[in-house]
Formats: structure tokens, C-alpha cells, sequence
């Protein structure tokens, strides 16, 4: 079979003797990128980002870097100052962008949400067309599945006038959930979701979207595991991944969702597992028929007693993905759909591909959560600990660690990490409980209050 050497050489070819720009929302993240692309053969690298992020960054003489020094109010506003300024920079950052590239030659490498604006005048690489994007809008994604042939709860989108009758119609019990358009540009990481219980969570959530969106899609909330499947959009093949667990809390009173990252550990049972690869050989069918789409997508949804339910449609690589190929590490996965996205005229062999990616991610899990915080942060910290009867705390003398902790910088104010060791980490059951425990230990112990973390109950278990 074809192993991970085929796809990184294909890539290589592509990225070799040439001159290249990251440019993300995060420094850190652009950087790591620069390495990797360095790694691969580029001729010189340039690393801009919004704002620094959390954790280490390369010595700046073998990758220079710019910090634009964006912020947000809270992860969407970081997000959409980030794209903004990266799709004019100022004077200074232009001129040294020209400096870095004289020749106008370089492409440019973004983040996985990025709108594909060039940036200092230069291509972005693997850059999304407009139809593609527009079926991230959570609002009109329902035409879509029902030209798919995928089911999903029953739902109405309404003008936010008309968010509390669409409710009263919907609400099943437990509470509805609100989910705004893109007039605003993109949003994700639950950003623009509202879990509605009660009528003051209404009258604030329909306040909220009668200020940002002309449409919100409305459903009733579903009980079970946040979760998502990931395809690939390959000519003559969809290939179809694993499902991925989406750390997604709940915040015990209020009708926000924390998303905080991806986990494969979880293992669904293989009825259900079955059935969303068979939707995502779906979607990725009618995604290419409809769209000419090329590349990684994901469908989000939740697993219910009634069976997987999607909730929307990312078509872009999805943070799951990281965590599946996380086996792979000579594997350019991000870059590999980049090269897919681009239309590049290669050899992809999309059933080895699909073959190489199944057989890591169930080889090897990985599961990371995160929060970001308002409290300033200025320097990165580490902490190794370990989980016992009593709960976690620091690793003692040469223990090894079942999970690592950061603090660091964003664009917010500081961010806090949590990555799990896999030989500590039990496989099969959802691990949200396990890293809404280790958050809020984490939390504790720099002096960070993140209120209390809820997961969802997996409701196919037992």
C-alpha cells in the first residue's frame, strides 16, 4: 500500500525552490507551518500572524516573523481583526513582505477558515471559491441535505422576529437551539449558537441576532455526543475518515456552548460509525456534483438515540483532521488538501489514502481542549500532571505524565491548552468529562476561574 512518503513527495515537488508566505491568525501557528514548508524543501519562508499565541516560536533569522498585533473581544472578533488586517497591511508590512519576495513569486499558506483574500498582493495557495464558502452559512445548509439524501432533526429559519414562535413549534422538551447566518462573514467554534431554555435566554439570544444576522436556523437541542465526520473530495473517490468526538461543553445557566477542540479516543459504536462514513461518501458526492468541490470537509452533528443528526456543513479541513493523522507525522495532511483545493494534477491515490488515514487515527487517538480567557497573559507556561483517585495534579519525580497543560498568550488575553497522553487515556468513551476535569484543574492552578464545564451524556452507551 502506499505509505505516507508517496503524498509528502508529491508535495515536496510543489513546495521546493520556492519562496513561501504563512499568514494566519496566530504567529505561533505560522511559524510552525514556516517549518514545516522548510522541512519540505522551500527556499526562505515568512511567518505573519495577528497576533503571537501560546507556546515557542523559531529563531526568527532562519524564519522572520511580523506580528500585526490584532485582538478580539472574544474568538470571532480576533479571528475576523486577524483576516482584516491580513488582507491589507499596513505600509511597513507590505514593504517588508516585498523585501522578503521582490520578485512578486510567493504563495501564501493560511489558516483553515481563511476567505482566501491574497495577502500582500500575493496567491493564497488552495484557496476557496465563493460557492464553497457559501455553504458554511448554517442557514441554507437544509436544501443541501435534503439533494444529499441526509436526514436531520426538523428545523425553521426564521427572521429574528420570529425566533420565539419557531421555538415554541420546535422545542421538543429541552430547549431549542439558534444558529445565526454568515452576514458577518464566517463564524464558528459555536460562536454564533444559543442553547434557548427559558424566555430571558430568548429575549437576550433574539436581541443578539437581530443585531448580527438576517436568518437563524432553529432546531431542537439533541442529547447525545457532539461529534463529526470527515471526508475528501478526490476525483473519482470520496474518501471517508473516522468519526471524531467535538469537545464541546456545556455551561451549567447559560445558553452558550464552549467548543474547545477535537478528540479521536471516542469510539462509537460501529453501526453508527458505519453509517456516517456512508454520509460523508454522500455529501463529498453531491459536494463535488453541485460545486466542483476538491479537498477535506466536514460534517458536524450529534450522535442521538435516533442515530447521527448533522447540524452543519464545514467545507474546508476541519480540526479533526489534525487529530487524525496525528499517526502520520510525515504526512502533510493540511498541505496534501491545500494541493487537492489547488487542482493540482496528481497521482493522489485516494483509496490508499483513505486506507493510511483510517488505520493511523485508529492506531493511534489524540485529543486535545482548549479555552480562551480574558485574563492577560504575556509568557507560555507548561505543566505535566497526572490523574489519580483524588483528581489531577503535578507530576512527581520521574512519573510520567497523563496529560500536559499550557498557558499562554492570544489575542483575547490568554489561552489555556490540554493535551491528553494517549497511553494514559482510557479508548472508547468520550474524553470531554476527562478534559472538562483537567481545564478546570488547570484553570485552578494559575489562578483562572473558566466557571464550571458540563459534557454532554453519550446516550448510545451501555
Amino acid at each position: 500500500m502506499t505509505d505516507a512518503s508517496w503524498y509528502r513527495d508529491l508535495i515536496a515537488g510543489r513546495v521546493a525552490g520556492r519562496p513561501w508566505i504563512c499568514a494566519t491568525d496566530v504567529v505561533v501557528s505560522a511559524a510552525a507551518a514556516a517549518v514545516q514548508l522548510l522541512d519540505l524543501g522551500a527556499e526562505r519562508v515568512l511567518a505573519i500572524g495577528g497576533s503571537r499565541g501560546t507556546g515557542d516560536l523559531p529563531d526568527a533569522a532562519a524564519i522572520p516573523q511580523i506580528l500585526l498585533g490584532t485582538q478580539g473581544d472574544d474568538m470571532m472578533g480576533a479571528i475576523r481583526a486577524s483576516e482584516a488586517a491580513l488582507a491589507a497591511v499596513p505600509p511597513d508590512v507590505q514593504a517588508r513582505i516585498d523585501a522578503f519576495d521582490p520578485a512578486g513569486e510567493a504563495r501564501v499558506i493560511t489558516a483553515l477558515f481563511s476567505s482566501g483574500a491574497p495577502v500582500g498582493g500575493r496567491a493564497v495557495y488552495g484557496a476557496r471559491p465563493a460557492a464553497w464558502q457559501a455553504l458554511e452559512d448554517k442557514t441554507v445548509i437544509d436544501a443541501f441535505w435534503d439533494a444529499a439524501g441526509v436526514d436531520r432533526a426538523p428545523f425553521a429559519v426564521v427572521a429574528p422576529a420570529d425566533l420565539p414562535g419557531a421555538a415554541a413549534a420546535l422545542d421538543r422538551g429541552a430547549g431549542t437551539v439558534w444558529s445565526g447566518d454568515a452576514r458577518e462573514g464566517f463564524n464558528g467554534g459555536a460562536s454564533y449558537l444559543r442553547w434557548v431554555q427559558n424566555d430571558a435566554q430568548a429575549l437576550d439570544a433574539k436581541a443578539f441576532f437581530s443585531a448580527h444576522c438576517d436568518r437563524v436556523r432553529v432546531m431542537p437541542f439533541l442529547e447525545g455526543v457532539p461529534c463529526s465526520i470527515h471526508g475528501i473530495a478526490l476525483p473519482g473517490h470520496v474518501v471517508a475518515l473516522r468519526p471524531c468526538e467535538m469537545v464541546v461543553f456545556r455551561v451549567p445557566g447559560q445558553p452558550h456552548f464552549a467548543y474547545a477542540s477535537a478528540a479521536t479516543f471516542w469510539d462509537p459504536p460501529a453501526v453508527h460509525r458505519d453509517a456516517m462514513r456512508a454520509i460523508a461518501r454522500r455529501v463529498g458526492a453531491h459536494l463535488q456534483a453541485t460545486v466542483g468541490y476538491r479537498g477535506a470537509f466536514t460534517v458536524d452533528g450529534v450522535l442521538t438515540r435516533d442515530g447521527f443528526l448533522p447540524t452543519e456543513l464545514n467545507p474546508r479541513f476541519g480540526a479533526g483532521l489534525g487529530a487524525i493523522a496525528a499517526g502520520l507525522p510525515d504526512l502533510p495532511l493540511y498541505l496534501l488538501h491545500l494541493a487537492i483545493a489547488e487542482g493540482e494534477p496528481w497521482d493522489f491515490r485516494p483509496h490508499d489514502l483513505e486506507a493510511l488515514l483510517l488505520d493511523a487515527a485508529d492506531r493511534e487517538r489524540r485529543g486535545t481542549g482548549h479555552r480562551l480567557v480574558p485574563t492577560p497573559i504575556t509568557t507560555s507556561e507548561t505543566l505535566d500532571v497526572v490523574r489519580d483517585a483524588a483528581g489531577w495534579r503535578p507530576v512527581q519525580g520521574d512519573e510520567p505524565a497523563h496529560a500536559r497543560l499550557s498557558l499562554g498568550p492570544s489575542a483575547i488575553g490568554g489561552f489555556l491548552r490540554a493535551a491528553l497522553v494517549p497511553a494514559h487515556t482510557p479508548v472508547g468513551p468520550p474524553v470531554a468529562p476527562r478534559l472538562a476535569e483537567l481545564l478546570t484543574y488547570g484553570g485552578a492552578h494559575w489562578g483562572i476561574d473558566l466557571g464550571p464545564l458540563e459534557a454532554a451524556t453519550d446516550v448510545t452507551a451501555g
